[in-house]
């Protein structure tokens, strides 16, 4: 969740693309928008060969405004390539511009890339059709001239209006969520310990039906029933029984899922069947069951609440120091999260550790001081193992459920890695 500042960093990739001087001689105002940004322009890409320039099915919409995508830069960096005198001449931008874009680039928007090259071509149709004909038989098309140019001004999308959003409305609906989220978990935490286990069992639950429907979305086939129960119950019986649930629960959901599949309740590869019903227990179920563990403990709820005040400082800060600071990506497998937003956030989970859990029961300032450090470190490993997973399944947020925030797992996958630590910290220095 943290640092996702996707839209402020995309805003300052176009300022940098976007030209800042009037077009040049012959450029009609419709093709330039205010400061010489160019409107979206639709590109018909003419391929080397003549088979493929007899075709005029491969029209594509290049977006050149405040809303451009990434794809829509890829795809102007090709224009300016391979026809950089005929674009500048209309757009008023630089031929260098297109090695610029091309530039700024990185390895991991290789396969992006390819797929919007893929498919443009893809809508080419058929190349047996004579060149002049037209699609429906009637009359014949007239082939554009040859020094004619086919970069022609497309209308703006009135449904999505272009321009800075930053903080705005997405910041406003992170707000509001996550006020109702706390104050729904506060009145269960001074419940009880009962009905908190209660609690971390519904989200541990939601967690692996959301971590499951993202792998079905691939193709794969999980045993949904075999995890989404083995995880609720490990919870509950974690609660009730201690660690001695763990053993008897995991080996129930491992022979439970082999036979699963041997009578064929889900037709399809067993192993991979059985490998992707373990990943979600284990990952979401068997972490999440560590929470009961400290609920066993004397003021376990105190613990917890110690613990979501660090991780929820942790992502609040780096979330915000990112969007307005972040320049540097921190890594590939989560380009949106940054060097300055993970220090903001660790310094800010040190230092809301030491002034507001060291007054809560049983944390002190040196213990609170010890739990910030333990989840200063794991969470942002926490978040970047989430963002593998969503990266390597293909999905943005693997739920829906947390509006401005995702699903789930993306609120609490931070959280998740800290329980174990956090159980074996509480035991090192004998607070229970």
């Amino acid at each position: 969740m943290v640092d996702r500042h996707d839209d402020e960093l995309a805003e300052r990739r176009m300022s940098a693309a976007r030209p800042q001087h009037d077009p040049g001689p012959g450029v009609s105002p419709e093709v330039s928008g205010p400061g010489g940004a160019a409107l979206p322009l639709e590109w018909d890409e003419v391929a080397d060969d003549a088979e493929d320039e007899s075709d005029p099915g491969g029209a594509t919409t290049i977006d050149l405004t405040e809303r451009a995508s990434r794809d829509d830069l890829a795809a102007w960096s090709e224009v300016l390539r391979r026809r950089p005198a005929e674009a500048a001449r209309i757009t008023g931008h630089p031929s260098a511009a297109g090695e610029h874009l091309a530039g700024r680039r990185r390895p991991e928007d290789d396969d992006d890339y390819a797929r919007v090259l893929l498919e443009r071509r893809r809508h080419r149709g058929s190349r047996s059709r004579p060149r002049g004909e037209s699609r429906d038989g009637g009359e014949p098309v007239e082939e554009p001239a040859a020094q004619v140019s086919r970069l022609r001004p497309v209308g703006p999308d009135p449904d999505r209006p272009a321009g800075p959003r930053g903080f705005g409305s997405d910041l406003a609906t992170r707000i509001v969520t996550g006020v109702v989220v706390a104050a729904g978990c506060l009145l269960t935490f001074n419940a009880g310990t009962g009905p908190t286990a209660w609690l971390v069992a519904v989200i541990v639950g939601l967690g692996v039906l959301e971590l499951c429907t993202a792998l079905r979305s691939q193709g794969h086939r999980p045993a949904v029933v075999i995890a989404l129960v083995g995880s609720v119950v490990l919870v509950l019986a974690a609660y009730e029984s201690g660690q001695s649930a763990y053993p008897m629960v995991l080996s129930m959901v491992v022979l439970g899922s082999l036979l699963w599949y041997l009578a064929q309740v889900v037709r399809g590869r067993p192993a991979m069947g059985v490998a992707t019903t373990l990943l979600p227990f284990a990952y979401v179920g068997c972490l999440g069951a560590f929470a009961s563990l400290i609920l066993g403990f004397d003021n376990g709820v105190g613990m917890l609440v110690g613990l979501a005040v660090c991780t929820v400082s942790y992502d609040v800060c780096g979330y915000a120091a990112g969007r307005r600071f972040g320049r540097r990506p921190l890594t590939r497998v989560s380009p949106n999260k940054t060097v300055e937003g993970l220090v903001a956030g660790m310094i800010g989970c040190l230092f809301f550790a030491v002034v507001v859990v060291g007054m809560i029961t049983p944390w002190d300032r040196p213990t609170a001081l010890a739990l910030g450090a333990v989840v200063a470190v794991l969470a942002p490993l926490g978040d970047l193992c989430e963002s593998m997973l969503k990266r390597d399944l293909g999905v943005k947020d693997l739920g829906g459920l947390l509006p401005g925030h995702g699903g789930i797992l993306d609120r609490f996958d931070a959280i998740l890695f800290c329980l174990p630590a956090v159980y074996y910290l509480v035991r090192l220095l004998e607070l229970n």
